[in-house]
This record gives C-alpha cells, sequence and structure tokens, in this order.
C-alpha cells in the first residue's frame, strides 16, 4: 500500500443507501436469494419487522467501495461479519472503521461498525484482512 498505516487509523464514516425495494430485488435477482421474506411485508409482518429486510450480503458489498474510497489501493482478502439487528427496505447505514492490527507485511486487520437509520444503534460488526 502507498501510505503508512498505523493502528488506531480511522476511517471516516460513510453512509449507504437508502436500500430500496429495487435495490433489494435487484440483487436477489443477482444472487438467486429469492426469499420472500425481503419481499413480503406481509411475511416480515410475521416476523415482527415493520418492512422486510436487506439481505446481510448485500450491506456486506457496501465494505470494499468504503475501504476503497479510504485506501484505493487496499485489496480486501478476507471478511467476516455478524449481523446484530435487521436493515429494513428503505433504511440508510453509516460505515465507520478502525485500523486494529498492522501485519509486518504491510497487512492490516480493519473493524468496521455499521450503524442503523438513527445512526445510535449497531446492525452490524466486521473484520476485514487487507493485503499490500
Amino acid at each position: 500500500m502507498s501510505a503508512v498505516l498505523a493502528q488506531g487509523d480511522l476511517l471516516a464514516a460513510r453512509q449507504f443507501g437508502p436500500f430500496t425495494a429495487g435495490a433489494v430485488a435487484a440483487y436477489a435477482q443477482a444472487s438467486g436469494d429469492d426469499n420472500p421474506l425481503h419481499f413480503d411485508p406481509a411475511i416480515a409482518a410475521r416476523a415482527g419487522l415493520e418492512r422486510p429486510p436487506v439481505h446481510g450480503m448485500l450491506i456486506m458489498g457496501c465494505f470494499e467501495p468504503f475501504v476503497g474510497a479510504w485506501r484505493p489501493d487496499a485489496k480486501i482478502a478476507k471478511l467476516s461479519a455478524k449481523f446484530i439487528r435487521p436493515v429494513l427496505t428503505g433504511d440508510t447505514v453509516e460505515i465507520s472503521g478502525k485500523v486494529v492490527r498492522l501485519g509486518e507485511d504491510g497487512s492490516a486487520v480493519l473493524r468496521l461498525t455499521v450503524r442503523g437509520e438513527n445512526g445510535r444503534d449497531i446492525v452490524c460488526l466486521a473484520e476485514i484482512f487487507i493485503v499490500p
């Protein structure tokens, strides 16, 4: 990577969304995940949700442009995420991050926090391993 990284470096928060019903439908078409929970408000209501939830992998798809906006030379080698609460169709999320570990080879581990519509509730925590 071109610039030196330091443990504790912060990745400025960035918003993604809103995740429209059209975007969710396009993701479902591309991924083959056509679970009706993501499209049918009645099914979502039976699951205790106000609106259909966005696919978790669609949220994770925001990680690459988030990291790329911070470091265009960063290559994501591995990522993992834990979803804490759903993101609902129509919502926007805010992603922020921090460098938590550095490797001698120039690699780094980033911890990402995804906050929901109100900016307070954490909806997802993720770790991303980047390589030079």
